[in-house]
Order: structure tokens, then C-alpha cells, then sequence
């Protein structure tokens, strides 16, 4: 047996014949460079249920014979290696990979047939494994978007069998669509970076993550669920494999090509579920009715119950922001903060809510709510709650999640305060609840739901039960059961004559669920803070497809909101904030909770950052900060950067961050954001500004001015707590 050659207009592949193994993977532009680590010489990965429903591993080196054959018509060559008696069970794998010198990707698929009783869980393929020394950088569309660099690479997790496997030390919500938002892994660093992509329009579930080996960093996909437990199944898409020059921003160009041309990719331009008063940037300011931690002691807050307490002091924020408000009413649960569904009355009762919601109404504000999503919280610890016989009573335990061998799933991240099972959006009941609870909440007027706070970036938890209403497998089923659901919550809105109401999801909302949503919770973490790896990788990918609002982040003490803000501003997000007892802002470093006391920096400078980034929202900027596209940042230089020390940590941030954009109609903007207290002068140099130019900047007072670049070179000064435009003609 020998080697199969395969040749694409960027890169030359080897594929042992033997066994179907990348053996090599080099870039035509960078001879000399391996892609491809001596640690991927298998075809593919494979698990499977035995008959207690565990978890079971093979892979291609398992097959009893392999089979190639090789079809070549002019420049275009179609591999085909069938892999029989693999495990050995009874087992036929078939892979393909197409290749064409006029394409710049190979091309590859699979089909499975399996023989009575053999349960597949996923298929792994292609297997690409990166050298350490060709690898500065990984790229993962997950959270919020990751940048893995430096130090962080030795934390990447092992590769292993068990990483891969669906449970609930796993996670519920770290497959496509769901914590991975968008189909694509790269590589950058060296002469080439690896770029590996599903071309998937449907939402079949997978999982996209990078892992280490001991000479290497394998950028996987699992292809999961849908396998035929006796039968044959083609996976119905592509898996594309190529190399690329240049860093984060090259490999999400090469995504947003392919992603902004599938059914899930609409303009707010062209969306006509949006109301305008979302468009209109209101500021987002959040109401904690119990407590002021999740895991610490939950009683009513005074000052918030009845909630038109809260009136004078939102109007207040409102007035000094010069904006409407979004006020969210969080923690209000019965049972104490998140408990779902033993939730109802609201402490406080039900009609000091919809008094609440009413009167906001009257003031031209929206009324919102973070919920719990598919969640049975069965106990919480720090206010008390059991609800072990409410459970049993209501037969909790039809709309859970089960693991593969049967288990109730229970939720592992906040066991220690709120112990909860995840439900199954395939079980009538789980489906049931949800509705009725959402009723309820469109009931009392509110307008902005968040129900899926917990199924982050609109994740269906996965499901093995065998009588639910769903393939006994994670799968498809789990895309389906979102839409549905989110279907009969517009269906519940029209009922009851509530026209403007939105859905919005904790997180950035996974591509493939983007006509569902109105709106997404996304955290920026500045430079310095909470997620070290963060990039906006999703407002460059989709945020002209789904308004984002950043009530909550990440931001050093004590400049914590007016750093978010300017982050805020400048990445095209409604600001936002907590709001505590006495009317002032939560300025404390947390991406949603802490103490209100003791108070930390200025609530004067953090409302007038809120203030300068909304009426850029809401004026000069609406073109780019709201219906925009993000673009490769400009060259800006001159930023200073702010070193402090807080509390015993030291913080340096620069002082002006900044962003750039095109509108809808062509024209090309960088936006700048100054949250210090100081005057900032820099200077742009960017061709894409070349010739004639508007300078809108927002601080105490709004200039706008006509200006001229010297070939996109330009100087701005950015007076204290402000932000800025600069729009070519």
C-alpha cells in the first residue's frame, strides 16, 4: 500500500492508503511548513453505547480491512476509504474527501452503517493534530469568543475519549448550536495557520474544541447524534480543511464568507421581528429584588418591593442618561433567586409587577426579566427552599434529561448552592411549563423575556431518554425543539395582543438560532479583567444580525463601568447596569454580582459613559454601532495605557479602546471610546479613512465637524469620559 496525493489551490495533502491517516498537510506558499504532527495518524475517532448505555471508544486503526479507491477527473480527485469491522463491531465507516486544484479546501463527509444494536454517538473527522511549533494561537468560537495564546495553550485540556463524551461533567450546553456559536476552529502562528469548518445550514448538533496532545494541538469535531441504530446515514454536510496566512481576523473572514450566506444570516435591516423601541438603544438597568449574591443569604430588598418604589430612582437615571430604560427585574422567584418552576407569585406579589410594568409603560419603557430556562432547581441552600416534594408531586421527573445509561442529569456548576436538574425541551412537560410560565410573564406586561438566562447562547440541553418525545440520542431533534418552543412564545405574545415583545439569551446566541432571538446578553471582558482570552469574535461574525446589550461585564476597580461602557460603545452594545438600593450604579468588579457596599468609584462618571455611548448609539453612530458590520480594527496610536493598583491587584488598561465598521451603506467608520477622567489625543492612520471625513465626537457637549485625512492619517482628541466617530464620506 501506498500514498494517495491530493492537491487544492493553497495546500498539498498525503494520505496513507493503508490506513486513510493525514500524513502530511503543507501549504503551497510555505514550503518547508508541516501541518500535520506525528500524533494524528488515525482516520477517524468513534463512540458508541454498549447495552448499559456507557460510553465506548474506537477508532480507525480498530478496522478489520480498509478499502481505498481513488477517482480522478482533471484537476479533481474524490478519495474513498471504507473502513469494515470496526471495533470490532458491526460496523461499516465509510470517509470521503474531495479535493480540486480550483478549490482552496479539501472537502470531507462520512456515512456510518451500523448493524442492529450498535448505538453511535458521534463520528470524529477529519483528524488534524497542528504541531506546537507551527501554533502562536487557537481560535474558538465558544462563550463569548476565545483567543487561546501564550500560557493559556498548556491549559487546553488533554485530549482524551472522555473530553468528548456528553455528560454532565461535561457540561449541558458545550455543543453546536449552543457554548460553540459558530461551526469553525483555527490555528494561528508560524508561516500558516489550520483552519478546519462545518458547512452545516440545519443545526445538526456537534462539537467543535482544540485540545492538546504530547506534540501537538488537534482541532476536533465530533459529528453527533442522527446515527441509524440499524441502518446506514451519510452525515448531510461537508467538513473543510485548509491552511491560511494571517491571525484571528484572517480565520473569521474565511467563516463569515461562508456563514453570512446561509438562511440564519438577516440584516436588523431586514428583520421585521425587531421592534423599534429595541433599535432605539434604551439602557438596560437591572433590579436584584432578593439579595445581593446567588450563593449567599437571598431575603426582599426593602427598597425594591413594591417595585414603583423603584420609580423616582430609575427615573432619575433615566433623565440622566437622556434615554429610555429597559429596567430587568431579576431574583424575584418564590421559592428564592432561580428557583424554576416552583417560581410563582413573584415575592412581592404578582400585581406590584404589572403595576411596575404599566407605569414603565407610560414613561416609554420596557419592562424585562432574566428567567432559569429548562432547569428543575430541586433545593437552594441560602434561602432555605426545598422543593424535593414539589418535584415529586408534579412529576418532575418526566421532563429531565437522561444521561446514556438512564440517570436523572443533574447540573454540576452551582450544585453548591442550587442543586437542579437540566430538562428536556423534547419532553412534553418541560415544553408545558415553559409556556406557562412565559404566559404568566407576558401576563404581567413584561416585554423583554430572557427565559433561556441558563441555556447559554440558546442551548438545547442534550437527552438520551427513550421516552421522550425525540430520538433516544442527542441530536437534530435538539435544533428543532428550540424553534418550536420559541414558536409557541410568539404564538403566546399574539394571544395576548402584546405586539413589541422579544426574546433574548444569556450569552451570544448560536448562529444557527439567530431568527429566533431579538436580542443577546454578551459580556465584554476589557483587557486585564475577568476572561483573559476574550475577542470579539462574535460582534465581528453576526452583530448586524441580533442587538447585543451589555447590562453586565467585566471591568477593573474602581473605573469598573465606565471601562465596560467605553468596551460597551465601542463593540456596538447597549450599555447598561445594577442598579442598588439608593438609585446608584454596582461599579464593582463582577460580570453580574457583588455587595453593594462598600460603594466604589464615581456613579457620576459611570452615568455620563452610559450617557456619551447612548447618544452615539442613538445618533451619528446608529449606522455602525447598531446595523454595522465589524471590521479589522484600524491602526491607532498614542494609547496610553492606565496602570493602578486596587486592593492588593494591579490593573493596566488602555485608556481609549476603539473599533471599526461599515454600515449598511458603505461608508467605513472607526469608533474610539476614552473612559478616563483625562483628556486623550491619537492618531489614526488607516487608508480606508483616505480623503474626506466626519468627526462626531460625544462627551459634555457633541461636536461635529467636516475634516480631511492626509492619505487616512488623522489626529483626534478625545476630551475626558467620551466617545467618537470617524466616518468617511
Amino acid at each position: 500500500m501506498g500514498e494517495i496525493h491530493l492537491r487544492t489551490s493553497r495546500d498539498a495533502l498525503t494520505v496513507d492508503e493503508a490506513t486513510g491517516a493525514i500524513t502530511k498537510f503543507r501549504p503551497l506558499g510555505a514550503p518547508g511548513t508541516e501541518l500535520q504532527s506525528e500524533c494524528g495518524r488515525c482516520a477517524f475517532m468513534l463512540h458508541h453505547l454498549d447495552g448499559d448505555g456507557v460510553y465506548r471508544w474506537t477508532d480507525s486503526t480498530k478496522a478489520r480491512s480498509v478499502v481505498a479507491s481513488v477517482d480522478r477527473a482533471g484537476s479533481e480527485s474524490l478519495v474513498r476509504l471504507v473502513y469494515q469491522g470496526v471495533g470490532p463491531l458491526d460496523l461499516e465507516v465509510c470517509l470521503t474527501i474531495r479535493a480540486s486544484e480550483a478549490w482552496p479546501v479539501t472537502r470531507w463527509s462520512a456515512s456510518v452503517r451500523a448493524g442492529h444494536g450498535v448505538r453511535v454517538v458521534d463520528l470524529q473527522m477529519p483528524v488534524i493534530v497542528v504541531p506546537w511549533s507551527e501554533v502562536s494561537s487557537v481560535v474558538e468560537p465558544f462563550a463569548f469568543g476565545r483567543l487561546i495564546e501564550g500560557a493559556g495553550l498548556e491549559s487546553l485540556p488533554e485530549d482524551s475519549p472522555g473530553l468528548w463524551q456528553l455528560t454532565p461533567e461535561n457540561g449541558d450546553t458545550a455543543h453546536y448550536p449552543g457554548s460553540v456559536f459558530a461551526q469553525f476552529l483555527a490555528t494561528c502562528g508560524g508561516r500558516a495557520g489550520v483552519y478546519l469548518a462545518c458547512e452545516d445550514r440545519e443545526g445538526h448538533i456537534k462539537r467543535l474544541r482544540a485540545s492538546r496532545r504530547a506534540d501537538g494541538v488537534r482541532l476536533g469535531v465530533a459529528h453527533m447524534g442522527d446515527w441509524a441504530e440499524a441502518g446506514e446515514r451519510t452525515l448531510p454536510y461537508e467538513t473543510v480543511l485548509r491552511s491560511f496566512e494571517g491571525d484571528w481576523y484572517e480565520a473569521a473572514d474565511l467563516y463569515r464568507e461562508w456563514s453570512s450566506k446561509q438562511p440564519w444570516f438577516r440584516s436588523l435591516a431586514e428583520r421585521t421581528d425587531v421592534p423599534p423601541w429595541l433599535l432605539d438603544s434604551p439602557v438596560h438597568v437591572t433590579l436584584r429584588l432578593q439579595g445581593y449574591l446567588d450563593d449567599g443569604p437571598a431575603p426582599p430588598i426593602e427598597g425594591f418591593i413594591p417595585l414603583r418604589k423603584t420609580l423616582p430612582r430609575l427615573q432619575a437615571i433615566s433623565d440622566r442618561v437622556a434615554a429610555p430604560l429597559v429596567p430587568v427585574i431579576m431574583s424575584w422567584e418564590r421559592g428564592g433567586p432561580w428557583v424554576y418552576p416552583d417560581c410563582f407569585p413573584p415575592v412581592g406579589g404578582e400585581e406590584h409587577v404589572s403595576e411596575f410594568a404599566r407605569e414603565a409603560r407610560a414613561r416609554g419603557w420596557h419592562v424585562g426579566s432574566f428567567c432559569n430556562g429548562t432547569r428543575w432547581v430541586t433545593r437552594h441552600l441560602c434561602c432555605g427552599y426545598e422543593g424535593d416534594e414539589y418535584f415529586r408531586q408534579n412529576e418532575g421527573e418526566l421532563g429531565v434529561c437522561r444521561t446514556s445509561d438512564g440517570r436523572l442529569w443533574s447540573e454540576g456548576w452551582d450544585a453548591g448552592w442550587r442543586p437542579s436538574y437540566a430538562c428536556c425541551m423534547g419532553a412534553e412537560p418541560t415544553r408545558q411549563i415553559a409556556m406557562d410560565f412565559v404566559r404568566r410573564l407576558i401576563g404581567w406586561g413584561l416585554e423583554s423575556i430572557q427565559y433561556f438566562d441558563q441555556n447559554v447562547n440558546a442551548a438545547t440541553f442534550p437527552c438520551f431518554a427513550d421516552d421522550h418525545q425525540h430520538w433516544p440520542m442527542p441530536g437534530k431533534w435538539m435544533s428543532e425543539a428550540m424553534a418550536s418552543l420559541i414558536e409557541g412564545f410568539g404564538h403566546i405574545a399574539r394571544e395576548a395582543g402584546a405586539a413589541g415583545v422579544i426574546q433574548s439569551v444569556e450569552q451570544p446566541c448560536a448562529e444557527f438560532c439567530l431568527p429566533l432571538f431579538q436580542q443577546a446578553d454578551v459580556r465584554v471582558s476589557p483587557p486585564g479583567t475577568g476572561c483573559p482570552d476574550f475577542i470579539p469574535l462574535y460582534h465581528y461574525l453576526f452583530h448586524e444580525c441580533i442587538i447585543m446589550h451589555g447590562m453586565m461585564g467585566w471591568g477593573a476597580e474602581p473605573y469598573h463601568l465606565p471601562i465596560r461602557t467605553a468596551w460597551n460603545g465601542v463593540l456596538g452594545e447597549i450599555p447598561g447596569a445594577v442598579m442598588t438600593g439608593d438609585g446608584t450604579l454596582l461599579n464593582r468588579d463582577t460580570p453580574n454580582w457583588a455587595l453593594w457596599e462598600p460603594k466604589v468609584g464615581s456613579n457620576d462618571d459611570a452615568l455620563e459613559m452610559i450617557r456619551v455611548v447612548t447618544a452615539m448609539r442613538r445618533g451619528a453612530g446608529r449606522p455602525f454601532l447598531v446595523y454595522g458590520r465589524m471590521q479589522r480594527p484600524a491602526r491607532v496610536e498614542g494609547v496610553r495605557i492606565e496602570e493602578w493598583e486596587w486592593e492588593g491587584r494591579r490593573h493596566a488598561v488602555p485608556a481609549v479602546t476603539h473599533a471599526a465598521w461599515r454600515a449598511p451603506d458603505g461608508r467605513f467608520g472607526v469608533v474610539l471610546a476614552n473612559w478616563t477622567t483625562a483628556a486623550r489625543a491619537v492618531h489614526i492612520a488607516d487608508q480606508r479613512l483616505s480623503g474626506a471625513v466626519t468627526e462626531v465626537v460625544c462627551a459634555s457637549d457633541t461636536l461635529e465637524r467636516e475634516r480631511r485625512t492626509d492619505d487616512g492619517a488623522l489626529d483626534i482628541a478625545l476630551p475626558p469620559l467620551s466617545i467618537a466617530l470617524v466616518a468617511g464620506a
